[in-house]
């Protein structure tokens, strides 16, 4: 009889700690995906912004089985059903699905109307991405970002002079001062390998390379905005708040639940 009931609380603590752990690994998945809900809402007003996506999936599945059970009569283990302990991160998407593009009339904004990315000098030297057109000319006369990256050219960094230039369609860049060159417009057979580097710029993940980009326009005074919807991302925070709720709850209840199963097996015992 001891044994019965010994046996059956086995079970019952088995049952509530893959439910514990399920449920926990819940609460991380949301959390995660508020940090990435909290960020795009952060960035909806800045210039060439492109949103986050949390993508999740659950742990490989596992087959439960049920043993030594007294009601059953068989021999060894008896298979019960697969199961999966909880969720997890699989990846951040990023898209890059192009904003609203807004005029501001200054000459150092610009906007790229299609496939591309600006490719500027990192102060350490690499080579970083943007879309993000919201320059500057620093005080040696080369176009920088706001944050003092170099914007390249195909002869390497662009020098203006001045504020007062021209950037035409296909990129081409002339003025009073200016050093003729055509910026550096790259675009990739797949955008999954670039990964956010920081102050809005990409960096190249798992060694792939840059191509020429296609079918696309520069235009001069005008700035593409964050794709980030405002409506969509308090959606989300809400649904997200309330999925890390329901999660949290099921983590009490279980706790408690073990708690009083652990006292019945000690007085069964």
């Amino acid at each position: 009889m001891y044994d019965s009931v010994f046996g059956a609380v086995l079970q019952q603590e088995g049952a509530m700690v893959r439910g514990l752990y399920t449920a926990a690994t819940g609460m991380i998945v949301q959390r995660n995906k508020m940090d990435v809900v909290t960020n795009n809402i952060a960035n909806v007003e800045t210039a060439g912004y492109k949103a986050d996506t949390l993508v999740t999936s659950t742990f490989d599945e596992v087959m439960l089985q049920r043993l030594h059970d007294p009601n059953v009569n068989f021999v060894g283990a008896q298979d019960v059903g697969p199961y999966a302990y909880g969720t997890h991160v699989e990846e951040l998407f990023t898209d890059f699905s192009q904003g609203a593009v807004e005029e501001t009339g200054r000459n150092t904004d610009l906007a790229i109307l299609g496939d591309g990315f600006f490719s500027v000098e990192a102060q350490d030297g690499r080579v970083l991405y943007t879309r993000s057109g919201n320059f500057t000319v620093n005080a040696e006369g080369y176009l920088t970002t706001q944050d003092g990256e170099y914007v390249l050219g195909q002869n390497g960094r662009v020098f203006v002079g001045s504020e007062d230039f021209t950037v035409l369609a296909d990129g081409r860049v002339t003025g009073p001062r200016a050093v003729e060159d055509t910026l550096a417009i790259v675009s990739f057979e797949d955008p999954g390998v670039l990964r956010k580097a920081g102050n809005n710029l990409y960096d190249i993940y798992g060694g792939a390379q840059p191509i020429p980009a296609g079918a696309r326009q520069i235009r001069q005074g005008a700035l593409e905005g964050s794709n980030v919807s405002a409506i969509d991302e308090m959606v989300n925070m809400i649904t997200v708040y309330r999925q890390y709720e329901i999660n949290q709850r099921i983590v009490n209840m279980t706790d408690r639940s073990l708690e009083q199963t652990v006292t019945l097996g000690r007085v069964g015992g």
